[in-house]
């Protein structure tokens, strides 16, 4: 108990600031109204009545008449797909009026386990932005399926659980594994029931009795719903719901008509999951998602109330989320509710933003040198991907094919095509069907800690010419080469093995395009305001010369991930993600 607040709150002690002038934003009535804020030692002690907006204080803010909202809360994302770090993230988003993140490094832990974690939390620790970390529960994400740099067991969740600076385990992606009881998730979930922290959820497509087990078993919350009927569902059942609007899931449209009309609710938050600097730059971090709110028909209130006094309430922070005595300080001004662009931000009393600037540079921490060479592989060669049949006699072969498909919900699926063989090898140059031609696309585990290669075949990805080559593959983020030139594919491969990660496009044998991120494969070291410009400058050259068409980078990252549906490739094969197999490409041959 602070006894100089509760003084100041009385009156019997000079406020520190006053924040006068301003329409205050009620997030527990749903009110707005002209009111001063009195702020002493970094927390709110007092709001005056309604119309009176003025308060004496050392320090006194005109707030112009602008709206005044409790700092904006992201409860769930990965700092690493913004590719950047921790302090050039946080100095990207602050102006953007985020005061607080859930970040799960799961992104790092799959490349630098534990080490990369840690790295993580510690860069975090000394930022004005307020950093709450999950443990990654799923590294790799479907150990079943696939390898990565390192394997987080429950006894390994159990030791970070009780780190400074670790609140809970994040998104519980394998959904499989805890619907039905497998031993390893069943252990991470005890480790953290034991531990008493949050337990974030990831349940695309899951209804009904099964998703009634995931809640049982301890995952209460959701960014994967991309269907209203998948919303409702949710919602009725008590699952937090996290409406998402990323660099590529746009989810808010859909979500958005299993809310309105419905008035407001107390289990609905807002996230961002996997947004790029550029994005960030230029729309918004979760302002921008409170504004979509708005124009799908939510009410501006309300959709303040899910970025604010609904996330802290998930996050069983009372020291958060809304403008109210005893609360912290964290405050940001607005034009309007459905604009939400910011003026200023006070975190715990500090002028952080003025004028939409960020008043100080972030501390940023320097990585490990070891931590700047992470793609460990041999030469590449262009036998390496042949797709070679089981029967050298062989005319013809019927195959799996992974097929991307744009519309919300269903990504990848997969297809099946007869393909001609020719001297024991596939033929897909030859396809002329469904979303061709065919690309080729492999995975290599870059990790070091085995040789494990997989090749496939892809149609609707869109590489027309040359090739892709990534080292950002989520989740275990190994090197995936996308193309329908072997030769190009080689080339862009091993180029990134020898610049050590980030992405690349090669067209006739020539480097077409690259964007470097040395940290862990995944990372850049430079500012946001640097990064940015870079990579719309990669996507518009793939654009143009490999990937045409929207979402290049989705393309490319995504076919790697075997916890959304229904089909994906990693280092040991193909994937059915929803029975959670290895299936093979070949089915059979003549």
């Amino acid at each position: 108990m602070n006894r100089n607040l509760i003084a100041a709150a009385r009156g019997d002690r000079p406020l520190d600031l006053a924040l006068n002038n301003v329409q205050f934003v009620n997030v527990f009535t749903g009110e707005i109204y002209p009111a001063a804020i009195g702020i002493a030692d970094g927390t709110i002690v007092h709001v005056t009545e309604p119309g009176v907006t003025e308060l004496e204080a050392e320090r006194v803010v005109d707030g112009k008449g602008q709206f005044a909202i409790p700092g904006l809360i992201d409860t769930h994302l990965h700092i690493e797909s913004s590719m950047l770090t921790p302090a050039h993230y946080a100095e990207v988003v602050l102006p953007h009026g985020t005061t607080l993140i859930v970040t799960d490094p799961h992104e790092i832990g799959n490349v630098l386990g534990e080490g990369g974690v840690r790295y993580m939390v510690d860069a975090s620790r000394e930022l004005d932005l307020r950093v709450m970390t999950l443990a990654p529960s799923c590294v790799p994400s479907a150990p079943a399926v696939e390898t990565a740099g390192a394997d987080f067991t429950p006894e390994v969740i159990e030791r970070m659980l009780a780190w400074e600076g670790i609140d809970g385990v994040a998104e519980v992606m394998n959904y499989h594994g805890v619907i039905h009881e497998d031993p390893r998730m069943m252990g991470i979930l005890e480790a953290n029931e034991r531990a008493g922290k949050i337990p974030q959820g990831h349940a695309p497509t899951v209804v009904g009795r099964d998703l009634s087990a995931y809640l049982v078993a301890g995952p209460d919350s959701d960014h994967e719903c991309r269907t209203t009927e998948e919303a409702i569902a949710k919602l009725r059942a008590g699952m937090i719901v996290d409406i998402r609007e990323s660099s590529f899931s746009l989810n808010m449209a859909e979500v958005a008509k299993a809310i309105v009309g419905k008035g407001y609710l107390p289990n609905v938050t807002l996230c961002t999951d996997d947004v790029l600097a550029s994005h960030l730059i230029e729309r918004g971090h979760i302002n921008h998602v409170v504004r979509r709110a708005i124009e799908e028909g939510i009410p501006a209130v309300d959709a303040v109330r899910y970025a604010t006094l609904n996330a802290a309430n998930r996050l069983n922070r009372k020291d958060v989320g809304a403008l109210a005595p005893g609360r912290l300080a964290d405050i940001v001004l607005v034009d309007a509710l459905e604009t939400m662009n910011v003026s200023d931000v006070w975190i715990g009393g500090k002028h952080i933003v003025e004028g939409g600037a960020l008043i100080e540079r972030q501390q940023h921490l320097e990585p490990p040198a070891e931590y700047l060479q992470t793609v460990h592989l041999p030469e590449i060669r262009e036998d390496d991907l042949r797709l070679t049949v089981a029967d050298p006699n062989a005319s013809e072969a019927r195959v799996r094919i992974i097929e991307y498909d744009f519309k919300p919900g269903v990504p990848t699926g997969f297809i099946e095509a007869v393909l001609p063989v020719k001297d024991g090898q596939l033929v897909p140059e030859a396809y002329d069907g469904h979303k061709g031609p065919l690309n080729r696309v492999a995975v290599w585990n870059r990790h070091g800690v085995n040789n494990n290669k997989a090749l496939g075949l892809l149609a609707g990805f869109g590489v027309v010419e040359g090739a892709v080559a990534t080292t950002v593959a989520h989740d275990s983020h190994h090197l995936a080469a996308l193309g329908v030139s072997t030769a190009d594919m080689v080339i862009a491969a091993n180029e990134l093995r020898k610049r050590g990660g980030g992405m690349i496009a090669v067209k006739d044998g020539e480097v077409v395009a690259f964007l470097p991120l040395p940290l862990a494969g995944l990372m850049s070291l430079e500012e946001g305001e640097v990064l940015a410009p870079k990579i719309n400058q990669f996507v518009d050259a793939i654009q143009a010369e490999i990937l045409p068409g929207k979402n290049p980078i989705h393309r490319m990252i995504m076919v790697t991930l075997p916890v959304i549906p229904q089909a994906k490739i990693t280092d040991l094969g193909l994937v059915d993600v929803d029975k959670q197999e290895l299936v093979p490409m070949i089915i059979e041959t003549k």
